[in-house]
Parts: structure tokens; sequence; C-alpha cells
């Protein structure tokens, strides 16, 4: 029945090409300034609510984003007589002194140093890390198994690289991840930053001829601190307009604020809670940074002597160089301080992210683990020093340039390492960290004495600290014990692990889009599966983003229900073809949103069918996509069932829908939003566990029936649901089910 809707669905990509060539044209005409910005300022938003505390942070003290804490939701299980059952740890020998009792026989001489260390630290003396240099192999065999790997580091790039194209649904703007998610790196405390580049303002360097179609910014660093430029607003039909919206008057003449800029795109930001935090858009906790910028395809003069100056090594590659050019500069809104406490209103800073992820792309596997590896020792013994991880960044850029390639080889990890522990220090002691496409650019101005002093103290004992805490009996770091030091790590478990840990930033990123947003990212991703030849792990990236746009965008389309004519009718088999599609996904969560559209246009023997027949299928073998679980679980989970039960010559998309079950992430404007799914309580639901919805699906069908005891019994199945844990995720995920049963009793009456 449905089948012809589904192949009109798979036509439309080439309405889809039709409308970005007029898209394009579009342009050539006169339009106003609002009309150049306006497809910028409606962005696909990457929400700030899918950002959690990664690892083992102690959720006691934080509170989460949905209002909860972990100390409150145990008393609440008091209160329902239930009991939370805690994991006893000994504490009597230190976790470090266990694992390295169990490390096979060919680790006694490393085992054997690390003894003596640990002697030397009761005994307060300093500790030689050049000992280490002869199980270089051996620490970089377990780092990159514990950290990162190169299969991983790919993996989790092509997955922000397909999500940045497919939300690039308009010539206006171009959607860049950056940041260490988009660098590849899973690092406990990364940041996300997302950068929109505003592609129909044009930056020119030539005073000379300024064009009229386009609004135009003139490029002039003669007079700003070195790594910074003023924007000139440039003299055609849109002065007028650019200086209403982000001019300044200054000794220069006319110039673009910085701060004016934030301020205009803050005010139309879709998020409420979110704040300038430095050149950015972020939200309360700094958990993700939103970014704003121009794009300058010119390359400034001060940082010429990057292009030509002698290397000892042969990095960075020559291709990469040129690539770097033609990426022109970004220019992003933040000016110098100068000593002072705020950053000068009318300059801009010039920013190379767009070359340095192309550098960081072309690192090998050691020197990708020397950046990861130090990025975990900031995070978990130099978090509150202050140093930045662009300072870390800058020396392993500088090290790579100076020390020949065989260096960063395996063998030579523990070599590496201490060469850019030693080029910190010696930078923060003497107060000078050159920029590293801009050496004029001192990246330690403004900082004082007192805090350079504290952090190269800090740098100097890291590794001290280091084993200080590894052998402690509150074993606290993120490196864990890795099992028999087995090679576990296949492309298809990687790849596998990087779709599960970033499914969460997808899913949360179509759960904002619009209707136009969502009918866009559907054609855009079939677009590239029927046009473009991808890789077998890319192609399944698309696949996913496609069958989960088509599960959103039905939910925003406005419809007339229980109205017998031709548009509804139409609209109708539209929605279910997008369902159905849907389905294709995962095992459980597509089915129920088509069984939530069924009861809302008013056939809830259909839900009541599709919720029994989900309800009945086995859960044994499937594993829940969910915020709370870390990466240890997926890790178990793939290496003890997906190895050996997934068919590894299938997609990952039908491994997915076989063995995966994903939340119900609740959009605000959906169709098929219920009034049960909205707890009065101060709660904020952005994700609902499945085995919970399909209850409530079927409680919402016998109370609209006034069948009271199928309706009980519902109520009954939820709270069984909630004490066996069935398919809930963490505490969050219990206590947004107990919220629901809440509103449930609320609306029956029930005190």
């Amino acid at each position: 029945m449905f089948r012809k809707e589904i192949v009109k669905i798979l036509i439309l990509q080439v309405k889809y090409i039709d409308d970005i060539i007029s898209e394009i044209n579009r342009f050539n005409i006169k339009m106003s300034f609002e009309e150049f910005i306006k497809g910028a300022s409606d962005v696909c938003y990457r929400p700030f609510t899918w950002s959690t505390k990664m690892f083992y942070s102690n959720a006691e003290d934080v509170v989460d984003q949905d209002g909860f804490t972990e100390k409150e939701y145990s008393r609440m299980l008091t209160y329902l007589g239930e009991v939370k059952i805690k994991t006893s740890q000994s504490n009597s020998t230190p976790y470090f002194e266990v694992f390295l009792n169990n490390l096979p026989k060919q680790y006694q001489d490393i085992c054997h140093n690390l003894i003596k260390v640990r002697l030397g630290i009761q005994e307060s003396q300093t500790i030689d890390l050049t000992r280490f240099y002869g199980h270089s192999l051996d620490i970089f065999r377990f780092l990159l198994t514990e950290l990162t790997s190169e299969n991983r580091v790919k993996a989790i790039r092509t997955v922000y690289k397909v999500l940045d194209d497919a939300t690039k649904i308009s010539p206006v703007y171009t959607n860049i991840s950056s940041g260490s998610k988009g660098e590849g790196l899973n690092v406990p405390g990364g940041d996300y930053d997302l950068m929109t580049i505003l592609e129909q303002i044009q930056i020119n360097h030539d005073f000379s001829v300024i064009a009229e179609d386009r609004p135009i910014l003139l490029f002039d660093n003669r007079y700003s601190y070195p790594g910074f430029t003023h924007l000139k607003i440039g003299q055609n039909r849109f002065l007028k307009e650019l200086f209403t919206a982000w001019g300044e008057n200054t000794f220069y003449g006319p110039l673009i604020s910085n701060n004016r800029f934030k301020n205009y795109f803050l005010s139309r930001y879709r998020e409420p809670d979110c704040m300038i935090h430095g050149p950015c858009i972020s939200d309360l906790s700094n958990a993700v940074d939103h970014l704003f910028c121009f794009r300058a395809m010119l390359w400034p003069d001060v940082a010429d002597s990057w292009l030509i100056r002698n290397r000892s090594s042969l990095w960075p590659p020559t291709d990469v160089i040129l690539n770097s050019v033609s990426h022109g500069i970004l220019l992003v809104p933040i000016g110098s301080k100068f000593g002072s406490s705020e950053d000068c209103s009318f300059e801009w800073r010039i920013s190379f992210s767009l070359q340095e992820r192309d550098l960081i792309h072309s690192f090998n596997c050691t020197q990708v683990l020397c950046y990861t590896s130090f990025k975990y020792l900031k995070y978990d013994l130099l978090k509150e020093s202050g140093l930045c991880s662009y300072f870390i960044k800058t020396a392993i850029f500088w090290l790579c340039e100076e020390l020949d390639n065989n260096m960063w080889i395996p063998e030579h990890f523990v070599q590496c390492m201490h060469e850019i522990q030693r080029r910190l220090i010696y930078w923060f002691r003497y107060g000078y960290c050159p920029h590293y496409f801009i050496t004029a650019n001192n990246l330690f101005e403004g900082l004082l004495p007192e805090e350079r002093k504290y952090i190269e103290v800090e740098l100097i004992n890291v590794f001290q600290l280091l084993f200080q805490y590894a052998f402690s009996t509150k074993f606290n770091l993120h490196v864990t014990a890795y099992k028999d030091l087995k090679e576990l790590n296949t492309p298809f478990l990687e790849n596998s692990k990087s779709i599960f840990i970033l499914l969460k930033v997808i899913r949360a990123s179509l759960s904002m889009c619009t209707l136009d947003q969502s009918r866009s990212i559907v054609h855009k991703s079939l677009f590239r599966l029927l046009n473009n030849k991808l890789t077998y792990y890319t192609k399944g990236v698309y696949m996913l983003l496609f069958c989960y746009a088509n599960q959103v965008f039905p939910q925003n389309q406005h419809m007339a229900f229980h109205k017998e004519n031709k548009r509804v009718y139409s609209s109708y088999r539209q929605c279910m073809s997008h369902f159905l599609i849907g389905t294709k996904v995962d095992a459980i969560t597509g089915w129920l949103l088509l069984a939530s559209y069924f009861y809302k246009i008013g056939k809830p023997l259909y839900t009541l069918k599709i919720t029994e027949i989900i309800l009945a299928k086995t859960r044994v073998d499937k594993m829940l996509i969910a915020d709370g679980y870390y990466e240890d679980v997926m890790v178990q989970y793939l290496e003890e069932v997906a190895a050996t039960k997934w068919n590894h010559n299938l997609s990952f998309l039908n491994c997915t829908k076989s063995y995966c079950v994903d939340m119900l992430y609740n959009i605000p404007w959906s169709i098929l939003k219920l009034e049960e799914l909205s707890p009065d309580l101060n709660v904020k639901v952005n994700t609902i566990p499945p085995v919970i919805y399909a209850h409530v699906l079927r409680f919402v069908c016998y109370n609209a029936n006034g069948n009271i005891s199928l309706r009980d019994r519902e109520i009954d199945d939820i709270i069984k649901t909630c004490r066996n844990n069935c398919l809930l995720g963490d505490w969050k995920g219990r206590a947004t089910a107990y919220a629901i049963l809440a509103k449930i009793y609320k609306t029956m009456g029930d005190d």
C-alpha cells in the first residue's frame, strides 16, 4: 500500500537538486541584508541537551540538566520502598597494584620499574622518566587500546563530517564540527565546538573594487595586534544595514563590532538557556560552544613565514600546506585584551581552525596518541592548573615540525611525551609561547607571572602525580584495566562503538530541527546515498541519519485530524511512508512512533496491536542506546554480543534494527506529543524509555475508552518495568518514568 509513497520520497531527491540550483540563483538578484543572513540565523543547531558528564563523575553532587540529582533520586526510591543496591569495593589493596599483579609475564620488566617508582614516591624522590624509554612500545599498545585507536578516530571524524554535510541545507552558511570531538578524540571533558561560517558575507583585502550584489567587509590588520584584524564596512548598498545590525563608530571609521555581532545571534538563538562565552554562544555548563564567524578567502601577511620557513622534518606534508591556503581563514568575534579585563570590541581574531584540523588529520598514530594522552593528563591531573588545551596542541605542532619523522614511532612514545612536557615547561618558564602560524603572536600575552609559575610547577610534577594517583587506594583516573591485553579493536567493533557513542548527538540534533530543516536533511541524505560513491562505513552513517530524519520530519507537520478529505488522506499516506522508513533503524522506537501516530489520527486499535507485538518481543539480547550509558558498557556489549551474534556481512543499520533499542526523543512541537508525557514537576523530559512509552500509549488508549481494569493494569506494568529496570538506562531513565507516572495519577485525579 505504502510502497508507492516510499518511491515518491526517493524521487524527491531530484527535486532537491533543482531546489539547490534555484537557491543559488536566487542570490544573484537583489536582496536585503536580512535575507542574506536569514538562513544562518535559522541554522540547524546542535542542542545543548545531549551533552552529559562523561565517564565516572560523582553523580551525587552533579545536578542533571533535567533537574534531578542522584541523591534526590535515592530519596525518591526510599519513599517508594525500594532499596538501591550499591556495589562494595575494597580499598585495602590499591587498584593499580592489583592490575600489575595480573599482567602477563612478558611485562615483568616494566612492573619492576613501576615498583621502584612506588618506593621512590614513598621516599619523596623525583621520578626519572628516562627509565621508561625502553618500555615505550608496551605503554603505547596499552594506551592505544585504552584511550583511542586509529579506527576509532577515523570513525568519529566520519560521523561528524556526515552530520556537518547533512545539516548544510542552505548556501548561506557552512557547519563545521571542531574541538576535541570534531578532531576525532573522545576524551573526558573534551569540548564540542560547532562553527557556522556565514558564507554570503564576502571579505575583501582589496579596497579598490567593491561589488554591489552582496554585503562586503574589508580586511584591515594594519593597526591591530598580530593575529587580529579590523573589519571595515564596504561602501555599497548594504552599508547602512550592516552598520545598523553590527556596526560601531571608531577612530578607524565604521567597523564591525564583535560584541554587537554576538548579541545579534544570541537574541535569535533557539535555545533559551545560553550565554556568550568568549567568541561563542554556549550552554550554561560550557559543554557545547556554537561559533558564528566569517571566512576570508585570503592568506594574511603576518602568517607568510609559515608557508616558506625551513623545517627539520617533512611535516606538514606539502599537500596539507597547499590545501591550507585554499581553505582561507576564519574571522572570529573576539579581540585582543592588551592586559585589559575585556577584549577590544572592534577587533576580530584570525583563526586557523580549518588548517589546524587538517594538520591533526595528518598526524600518524603516535602523534594522535601523544595528543590524546596529554589531554587525559590535563583533565585528570592538571584541570585546576589553568593549562589550556590549545597550548598542548601548539607544542605538538612545533615538535612535529622540529623533530625527525622517525622520532614519532611507537618505540619512542615515552620520549615524545617527555619532549612535549619539556617544551611546555620551557615556554611557561620564559613566558613566551609562539603561535604556530603567526610567530609574532605570543599566546601567553596577558598571562601573569604567578599563573605561569603555577602551571610550570604542575607540569614538572605531572608524572610524579600520575604515579601517586595510580598507586593510591582512591584510583580515579580514566584509564581503566585492560582485559588480558588482548587485541579486540577490530575495525568493525571500533566503527560500531563510535556510532553508538555519537548516536545521541545525531538524535538530539535532529530532534530540534524545524519542518524545512528536517525535510531538507531527508533529501540531502538520500541525495548523497544515491549519487555519491561512499565507503561502507560512511554509507551506513548516512543511512542512519536518513532513517532518523524520517522519524522526525512527519512529527513537524501540522495536520487537521479526523477530517475526511483528499488533502488529509494524502498527508496521512506520506506520514505513514516516513514513519515506515523510520522503523528500519532500531527494534522498537520507530514502531512506537507509528503506533503513536495511529492514536493521534483516531485509530487506537492499531496502536494497541503494535504495542502488544512490541511488548511481546524478547528483550534479553537487546542493548539500549541511552545518554547515561558510558563507553565501557557499549564495549562490553559489542565484545560479548555483537562480535558473536552480529553478521558482519550485514550493514550496521540492519544490526541495530535487530539488536538495539533507542530512547524516544521528546520533540517540543511534535504532533505526537502526549499530555501524559509532560510532567508537572520541575523536570525537563528530553528522552523517554521505550518500554515506558509503549505502556503509556496503551494507558491513554484504555483511558480514552473508559476501560478501567486494563488501564490500571498498564499502570502496574509501568511500576514493574521501573523496578525491573527494563531498558531504562541509568537512574535518570527511572526518574523520568516515575515523573511520568506521577502525571498519570494526576490525570486520573488519584492522589
